[in-house]
């Protein structure tokens, strides 16, 4: 699999009118444009119920499309002129075919246009049909077998990490127990707040810290999501600068849904069940602990409810984040 450079793949959600845009405007470009196909078979009924992946460029551009139903046909598969021969299609086929995996399919199939033909071959897929025209163009149909993956060896069970209960009642207070928590982390950490302001994050032992999470390697990540980012912006923030810095591994989102909007309290997760929450984000009083995985997980799945349906602040891709 060739390493991704100048673009990024993603998986979408066709329900998010944003991301449908997205997606429909590669395809629009390739099959109706370039192919001439008519533009009422492009989009169909099999376009809600199945997983999508978006390819797009660092400035955040649309420039590949693929899809897969939930029976394990791809298809859609689109990338843009300019970005051929530059290991999009690869990376997109590549995602599709784990998420296939991941739904333990048997096999995946396609019906591939003839001149793809090779392409397929080359990731293991082989013809499976005689030759058919769909839309006016050539196709074949063709299938590749997914090998079920034996499970893991498991290790004997590590025993728990001690727990510290983490409080704070004034701003010092929140920094110090802020930094205990993030020097825990391993590889990764997520925070939600109304306002992304230098209170806590601009200090510098959690910027030290910050900085190791993101450079720690494979599955690194920093994920902000931030309602306000005016006076991030205006005054200037060192977490800011050092996304510049690693845009790849730090990401930031704002809610955009009435109820993520009214949401009052603030929290922070990190990656060894660790956590610190605020019930109201205004407050420094907060309360945690550095290993709770019942209410770690509570939050994150929080969390990760918010970001799905979030978007991508564009005020940040100017500063290249």
């Amino acid at each position: 699999m060739p390493i991704q450079g100048d673009f990024h793949v993603e998986i979408c959600n066709w329900a998010k009118q944003s991301e449908r845009e997205a997606l429909v405007a590669v395809r629009e470009d390739v099959f109706v444009h370039e192919q001439q196909v008519p533009l009422d078979m492009e989009v169909d009924s099999d376009d809600p119920r199945s997983a999508h992946v978006l390819a797009r460029a660092l400035d955040g551009t649309p420039i590949g499309t693929g899809r897969m139903t939930p029976d394990g046909v791809i298809g859609r598969m689109a990338v843009m002129r300019d970005w051929r021969r530059r290991g999009v299609g690869t990376m997109i086929l590549h995602t599709l075919v784990d998420l296939a995996r991941t739904s333990h399919l048997d096999a995946v199939t396609t019906h591939a246009q003839q001149h793809a033909v090779p392409f397929y071959i080359k990731h293991g897929f082989a013809v499976a049909g005689s030759e058919f025209e769909e839309a006016g163009i050539p196709h074949v149909n063709m299938r590749k077998p997914l090998e079920r993956r034996a499970p893991p060896e498991r290790a004997p069970l590590a025993p728990a990490p001690q727990s510290v209960a983490l409080k704070s009642s004034s701003r010092e207070e929140l920094i110090t127990v802020t930094h205990q928590l993030l020097r825990g982390a391993r590889h990764s950490m997520c925070v939600l707040v109304r306002e992304l302001h230098p209170q806590l994050l601009n200090d510098t032992a959690c910027l030290v810290e910050l900085r190791r999470l993101a450079i720690s390697g494979r599955g690194a990540s920093i994920r902000v999501l931030a309602q306000d980012l005016t006076r991030a912006l205006q005054e200037g923030t060192r977490l800011l600068e050092l996304a510049q810095r690693l845009s790849s591994v730090i990401e930031m989102r704002k809610p955009v849904e009435q109820q993520d909007l009214e949401y009052p309290s603030a929290f922070m997760c990190v990656d060894s069940q660790g956590y610190l929450f605020r019930p109201l984000e205004f407050e420094m009083t907060a309360e945690g602990s550095t290993w709770a995985p019942g209410r770690h997980a509570l939050l994150m799945r929080r969390f990760e409810e918010i970001w799905a349906r979030s978007e991508p602040w564009p005020e940040l891709r100017a500063l290249g984040i």
